[in-house]
């Protein structure tokens, strides 16, 4: 009897990637095999179970993971030759139309080890629990409305700049609560040492779509 599996069983959810070297975000729309760009994107943050831990990209392949036990506890680096380094992941849902595509991102992974981002990423989880008391049961709206060049020992690396537009109920993103299981609440214990330079993609870039067209859909 064969076994019950097929090469396509694997559940996953997409990504939106941001390059720090580039000062650009990415995502792969469904089916295709290239990356295009997407201009200032509003996300809201599923900041109640982000997760963090060591990841390790390898070229060519999903990066290697390892999260934290617990918010209190950081999980021993592991060992060998790979360079694991201390980041974070977290789910976002977004409603800016993918280019080239009749769909919108949707839920997706966001995750990093690029210290400008991981600053970016303190500052709103900060801002985040400051405004749990005034909106318990919601989740944050941000913006990127820019980013900021900052020079390091690898060279210009661009830090994203987010605004707070608003908070929803947690129950206008219920895809949140979809993988929420999979992504026990786990805050702190990160890295801010400036990652390796990243390629820049070279894909040209796109109009953004209005910042308020992409909010209506979350009122």
């Amino acid at each position: 009897m064969p076994l019950n599996l097929s090469v396509g069983d694997a559940d996953f959810t997409p990504f939106i990637k941001y390059n720090a070297k580039a000062g650009r975000w990415y995502v792969k729309p469904e089916g295709a095999t290239e990356e295009v760009e997407i201009v200032n994107p509003v996300l809201a943050f599923d900041m109640t179970n982000i997760r963090t831990g060591w990841l390790y990209y390898a070229e060519g392949s999903g990066p290697e993971k390892v999260w934290d036990p617990s918010a209190s506890q950081m999980a021993p680096r592991p060992p060998g030759p790979k360079k694991f380094k201390r980041g974070f992941e977290v789910a976002v849902y977004g409603n800016a139309v993918v280019p080239g595509t009749n769909k919108k991102l949707g839920l997706r992974e966001f995750s990093s080890t690029a210290g400008n981002v991981i600053t970016s990423i303190l500052r709103m989880y900060t801002e985040y629990e400051a405004g749990l008391n005034q909106y318990a049961d919601s989740v944050p709206v941000y913006a990127c409305t820019g980013v900021k060049p900052l020079t390091g020992a690898y060279g210009v690396n661009y830090e994203p700049l987010f605004t707070l537009k608003m908070w929803v109920p947690r129950s206008k993103v219920p895809a949140f609560d979809e993988i929420a299981s999979e992504a026990p609440r786990n805050n702190g214990h990160f890295d801010e040492r400036n990652p390796p330079p990243a390629d820049d993609f070279g894909i040209p870039q796109t109009a953004p779509q209005s910042t308020a067209d992409q909010l209506e859909d979350f009122k």
